[in-house]
């Protein structure tokens, strides 16, 4: 009796999520839910019927608006496709889609730009280049694109929500611009623009320039998100979310700071939040291969959070980083999402495992040691790369490169002398090979002779490092750097002619950390007398501070050759005209042209400072404005 009683019951479950699947999409018109108790409770209902109800029901509408020709044998198109219909209005999507001319069933691309950005013409045309059939979607609807696409029909939102949480409930938060008129998952801003993704792959489905069994999805920071999240779509074979979409913002860790935003949803919220739109739950549910490029120190994708997301993945997958970068990467990193595709999308390259990484706690002499293991592989191994940190905060803190040594067994390794037993420490290594130089003319990959393959992190927590009786060993050094392996401990670079800038952690490192009273000395050799130079301090990486430990100041070069800079703390000042008392808690130093630094305290700075005393109301007079002495004229 009881198991005749189990199978009603489950036959009644699938029956009810079917019902629910097919009201929720339907045929036409997106429904709009008033109902509270039909709203989906978990991802699989979210999209349960997408398919067969919705989107084989609803022509695209596909609109070529313009057509034209680059570099010879690349065609781009400016296309037009329907999103669907809301409250009666529909809302289109619109974007760059190119391929070179004549192309036949070539793997098929769908490419997201990051947040403010807008479509990339550049960036459909590069994937071209590259022997792919792209389609790049402008989800920026509040911009106007320029060149060939200047006045032509936009993305149009129209009646649906693609902005951002509508109130206190977040992303559920229901108004008249929302999916559901009841809180509901579909409520978030990035469902359309979700669903705009799957759409797109519909219509690379149907090109005869696209094999459908070979679609690729790509994005970048917001666009990583977005990649994430369309690579639930059944048809997607391969993916590259890049620093973006990993989630895991409101769990707290007894040791890891700074990986967390939002901890406002608490109950039942954060159980519909955890079912439906934490990137975890989508990691879960993907079924097509995915690397993941990272950047160490990311703001939008903590390293700690995309190993977390990596672990919930049950496919082929991959994680390629970099030490001591924010939101990019070196060469050898970001071909990877090339190489990437010419693997699972067609079979031209095989993507090397990740190396074998550990950390040896137990040694004779305190110091813990760093090993790693190259994986099998045909490629040619160039060099290992090998970094460690003990700090505890993902966004701030200083990855220190070590000189490996190899062992007779072919592993590698370093010593890693720590500062502190109480702080984590966490190590990884890039094994760096040799490829066949890329053929793209006109493009930034073109000559890219040598890849990275990123190891797994190798972690020690501190009560690991106590029973292992490691030892702190600390060394202090008043001398930041001498570039004397040029910028490696800094990103950035100084070939950008008058927008060059780079910047570096090492200062919120206690073995570097500067004493209270110090100066920061700069040795500058300048090209040419009478030039300036931006130097500004962050005491908090994250720009949730509202740019009040942001501090800064212009320095003259008086001659050419070198010249001798002095900065005491009073120097720097904030957008309030606060000057830094000393430099402890210090998290980045950033060198910049003079040109850079004034746009940025006029622009970034002046903007979020000024909204903040906004808020704060006439009566605080901590919160006025005052930018100081922004040169007129700068050079440098």
């Amino acid at each position: 009796m009881m198991r005749r009683l189990a199978i009603v019951l489950a036959f009644t479950f699938v029956f009810v999520h079917a019902v629910l699947g097919g009201d929720i999409w339907g045929t036409g018109e997106v429904p709009r839910l008033t109902d509270p108790g039909s709203v989906p409770q978990t991802l699989e209902e979210v999209w349960a019927g997408y398919e067969k109800n919705y989107d084989e029901h609803n022509p695209l509408e596909a609109i070529v608006h313009k057509t034209w020709q680059r570099e010879g044998d690349i065609e781009v198109n400016w296309v037009q496709l329907t999103v669907g219909s809301f409250q009666g209005k529909k809302a289109i999507v619109c974007g760059y889609w190119a391929y070179p001319k004549g192309a036949k069933a070539l793997p098929g691309l769908v490419m997201f730009h990051g947040g403010p950005q807008t479509a990339s013409e550049d960036g459909a045309v590069n994937w071209a280049k590259l022997g792919y059939a792209c389609f790049h979607p402008n989800h920026n609807d509040r911009a106007k694109m320029g060149g060939k696409a200047a006045g032509l029909p936009n993305t149009d939102w129209d009646a649906v929500n693609a902005w951002g949480a509508k109130g206190p409930d977040s992303p559920f938060q229901a108004d008249k611009t929302t999916v559901d008129a009841a809180p509901s998952p579909r409520n978030s801003w990035q469902f359309p623009r979700q669903m705009s993704g799957r759409r797109i792959i519909s219509f690379l489905a149907q090109q005869p320039q696209v094999d459908a069994k070979r679609i690729g999805v790509r994005g970048h920071s917001t666009g990583g998100s977005l990649t994430t999240l369309v690579s639930i779509d059944p048809r997607v074979a391969a993916a590259v979310p890049s620093v973006g979409g990993v989630g895991g913002f409101m769990d707290v860790h007894p040791v890891i700071t700074g990986n967390t935003r939002h901890l406002r949803l608490q109950g039942e919220r954060r159980k519909l939040f955890d079912e439906t739109l934490e990137m975890r739950t989508v990691w879960a549910h993907m079924h097509a291969p995915v690397l993941l490029l990272g950047a160490s120190n990311d703001f939008n994708a903590p390293d700690w959070n995309c190993l977390e997301a990596l672990k919930r993945a049950t496919v082929d997958k991959r994680y390629a980083s970099c030490a001591n970068y924010n939101h990019s990467f070196p060469p050898e990193t970001m071909v990877a999402d090339y190489l990437w595709f010419q693997d699972k999308l067609k079979g031209a390259f095989t993507f090397p495992p990740a190396p074998k990484a550990e950390l040896l706690l137990d040694r004779a002499t305190g110091v813990p040691v760093f090993r790693v293991t190259p994986p099998e592989t045909e490629l040619a191994l160039k060099r290992v790369e090998m970094f460690y940190t003990d700090g505890r905060n993902p966004l701030t803190r200083f990855w220190t490169t070590g000189a490996p040594k190899q062992n007779a067994d072919g592993s590698w390794e370093i010593a890693c002398p720590v500062l502190y037993n109480d702080e984590p420490l966490t190590a990884f290594a890039n094994v760096i090979y040799a490829i066949d130089p890329i053929q793209a003319s006109h493009h930034s990959y073109d000559g890219l002779s040598e890849m990275a393959a990123t190891s797994n992190y190798a972690v020690a927590m501190p009560e690991q490092l106590q029973q292992s009786s490691v030892k702190p060993s600390f060394q202090q050094s008043r001398t930041i750097d001498d570039f004397a392996a040029g910028l490696r401990d800094w990103g950035g670079n100084l070939g950008n002619g008058h927008r060059w800038n780079i910047d570096t952690r090492k200062v919120a490192d206690a073995r570097f950390m500067g004493p209270k009273g110090a100066e920061l000395v700069l040795e500058v050799n300048s090209p040419a007398p009478g030039q300036t130079m931006g130097v500004l301090i962050e005491r908090n990486f994250m720009e949730a501070n509202f740019r009040e430990h942001a501090f800064y100041t212009f320095v003259e070069l008086p001659k050419q050759g070198w010249n001798t800079i002095r900065i005491k703390t009073r120097d720097l000042r904030n957008p309030f005209g606060w000057a830094l008392d000393d430099w402890h808690k210090v998290s980045r130093l950033t060198l910049m042209s003079a040109p850079s630094l004034k746009k940025k305290i006029e622009g970034d700075l002046a903007r979020v400072a000024g909204s903040v005393a906004q808020r704060q109301g006439a009566g605080d007079s901590k919160y006025v404005l005052n930018l100081g002495a922004v040169p007129d004229k700068v050079s440098g």
